[in-house]
């Protein structure tokens, strides 16, 4: 009986030493808008623009995740222009969050200049960016590894590198499903079946205006899926924009975590404005297999 008493004494005293709450006064939080961009061949640039927001905030701090909550993240009333040498362009939105223009960007050197106000938060940004040259594929075959019942997809891929210059690429593949109704985030926010199977950020070095080569193992590939293969030569500053990304674990696809601070080239806002020209090859892996 001792001892339960002098233990009870002892957690009562404990408390006791505990201090008072202290309020503390936070600043409000003053959103951003935050920019991606996407450069699709022979048709069309693409921008997205969304608000940041704080776990402190009342959206982070209700926010789950939900369709409601998103939706309240994408700008929905914005002016957003390119401009270049051929004049300032006008996008149209598509639908909240994401802008387009179909005036195709193709000229290698040539500097691009975005400026979004969002009337929403009635801020401005401006960013600028350079297109770099297209680097082809030479090669981009599927494979398939059948054991038993499974069948394991790859794709290998080659392409030649530009001699004499230090050139940084992003190689990434895409499923598709027409099967899953999934909200990919990474793919601008758009409600669809598209999501990032594979991504590589790399250099050349020690293989300046060599042929480089890659085999991708896609383990969550069906056969039933289509496949999207896309190679980029970036900059140095998107470079280090998708490094800081990936060393994160790409928390930019978890709308419900706190934004983290990635090296940007927008002015006034976040996010990363880019104008890099990608090779793209398309496959039906159900035809391939036929």
């Amino acid at each position: 009986m001792k001892k339960i008493l002098f233990a009870i004494v002892a957690i009562l005293g404990l408390a006791s030493c505990q201090p008072e709450p202290i309020d503390v006064k936070l600043e409000e939080y003053e959103p951003q808008v935050v920019v991606a961009s996407q450069v699709i061949p022979d048709y069309l640039m693409v921008i997205g623009l969304t608000r940041s927001f704080t776990v402190l905030s009342s959206a982070g701090y209700k926010g789950e995740g939900d369709e409601e909550f998103f939706e309240d993240l994408l700008v929905d009333s914005a002016l957003v222009t390119v401009e270049s040498v051929d004049g300032v362009d006008t996008l149209f939105k598509v639908a909240n969050g994401l802008y387009a223009s179909l005036k195709e960007l193709q000229t290698p050197g040539g500097n691009y200049i975005l400026r979004v106000t969002d009337y929403g938060l009635n801020k401005s940004v401006v960013a600028t960016s350079t297109m770099l040259q297209n680097i082809p594929f030479t090669s981009v075959e599927p494979d398939f590894e059948v054991t038993g019942t499974d069948t394991t997809v790859y794709v290998d891929v080659s392409f030649n590198d530009l001699p004499g210059i230090e050139n940084k690429y992003v190689l990434s593949v895409f499923s598709r499903n027409t099967n899953d109704a999934a909200l990919d985030v990474n793919l601008f926010f758009s409600s669809g079946s598209n999501r990032i199977e594979y991504q590589e950020i790399f250099e050349d070095r020690g293989v300046d205006g060599q042929e480089i080569t890659k085999r991708i193992k896609l383990p969550e590939v069906s056969v039933n899926d289509s496949l999207m293969v896309s190679l980029s030569n970036i900059s140095e500053g998107y470079y280090s924009f998708l490094q800081s990304r990936e060393r994160s674990g790409n928390l930019l696809s978890e709308v419900t975590n706190e934004p983290i601070n990635y090296p940007s080239n927008v002015e006034g806002g976040l996010g990363y404005f880019n104008t890099h020209y990608p090779s793209i090859e398309f496959f039906d892996l159900k035809e391939l297999l036929d």
